[in-house]
C-alpha cells in the first residue's frame, strides 16, 4: 500500500508527470553538500561494517562463519554466503543511490547501479536470507524476523523498481526510502547485539553448551526484530514529515499567489 505524502503529481506541457523524468541531469543544479550531512557519515558506515563482517565469508570455510551453519543442512553455508556476498553488492549500491553528486550529475550510472541493487543485490540476497532463516540454529524468533525482513526487503525494491519503469518517480522514491531502511537494517541489527553484550544480555561465562546456545538465540532474536522495524518506521516517518512539509510548502505558495492576484486587480 503506497502512502501518499505529497500533493498530486503535476503535469508538464508534455503530458507527463512533472517529476517522470529523473530530475537529473547536467543542467539540474546539484544540491550543496552541506545539504546531505548523512551521505559522507553513513558511506563510512557501511564500509567499515563490510571490512569488518564480510572477509570471513570470503575464505567460504564454515569454520571462520560468525553465523554457525548448521550441520544438518549441507546447503545452508552456501545460501549464507550468497545472502552476504549479495546483501554486501545491496549496501554498496543503496549508498550509491542516495548520493546525490551521482544522482545529479550521472543519471545512467544511477539507473545501473539501481538495477544492480535490486537484481545482484536485494532478490538473490533477500531469497537465500530467507532459505538460510529457515535451517539457521538460531531460534524461531530470529527465524521468523528474518523471513519477514526479507519478504519486506523484496518487495519494497521491486516496487522501486515498477515504479522507476513507469515513470511514477515520486513513488520510486517513497518504496526506495522504504528498501533503503531495510538494507540498512543489517547494520542496525548488529549494532544492537554488540549493546546487548555490554546491556541486557552479557555473554554468559560458561561452557555449557546448551547455555550458550539460549543466550545466542535470544541475543539474535531480541536485535532482528527492531533491527528492521526502527529504521523502517524512522523511514516511514521521514516519508510522511517530507510530505506534510511539501503540502504546507504549496497550500503556502497558493495562498502567496492568490494574494498577489488579489491585490493586482484591486
Amino acid at each position: 500500500m503506497t502512502i501518499t505524502t505529497t500533493e498530486p503529481e503535476r503535469k508538464s506541457a508534455t503530458g507527463r508527470p512533472s517529476g517522470s523524468g529523473s530530475g537529473t541531469g547536467p543542467g539540474t543544479p546539484s544540491v550543496s553538500w552541506w545539504r546531505r550531512p548523512w551521505v559522507g557519515p553513513l558511506a563510512t558506515v557501511a564500509a567499515i561494517f563490510i571490512v569488518y563482517a564480510v572477509p570471513p565469508y570470503l575464505t567460504f570455510d564454515p569454520a571462520t562463519s560468525k553465523i554457525p551453519a548448521n550441520p544438518n543442512y549441507a546447503w545452508h553455508y552456501p545460501v549464507l554466503v550468497t545472502h552476504i556476498l549479495c546483501g554486501t553488492i545491496a549496501l554498496v549500491t543503496c549508498c550509491l543511490q542516495v548520493w546525490p553528486v551521482l544522482r545529479d550529475r550521472h543519471p545512467q550510472v544511477h539507473r545501473v547501479s539501481g538495477r544492480l541493487y535490486v537484481f545482484a543485490g536485494v532478490v538473490p540476497s533477500s531469497i537465500a536470507g530467507v532459505a538460510s532463516a529457515i535451517a539457521s540454529p538460531s531460534g524461531l524468533i530470529m527465524q521468523l524476523a528474518t523471513v519477514t525482513s526479507s519478504t519486506l526487503w523484496v518487495f519494497t525494491a521491486l516496487m522501486g523498481f515498477r515504479m522507476a519503469l513507469q515513470g511514477r518517480m515520486d513513488e520510486h522514491k517513497r518504496w526506495m526510502v522504504r528498501s533503503f531502511a531495510l538494507t540498512m537494517s543489517i547494520i542496525v541489527s548488529r549494532v544492537l547485539g554488540v549493546i546487548y553484550d555490554y546491556t541486557l544480555l552479557p555473554p554468559p561465562v560458561t561452557t555449557d553448551i546448551p547455555t550458550l546456545i539460549a543466550w545466542g538465540q535470544a541475543r539474535a532474536g531480541l536485535a532482528s526484530w527492531p533491527g528492521w522495524i526502527i529504521p523502517l518506521l524512522i523511514a516511514e516517518w521521514w516519508l510522511i514529515e517530507r510530505g506534510a512539509t511539501a503540502r504546507h510548502k504549496a497550500r503556502e505558495a497558493r495562498r502567496k499567489a492568490a494574494l498577489a492576484k488579489s491585490s493586482t486587480t484591486s
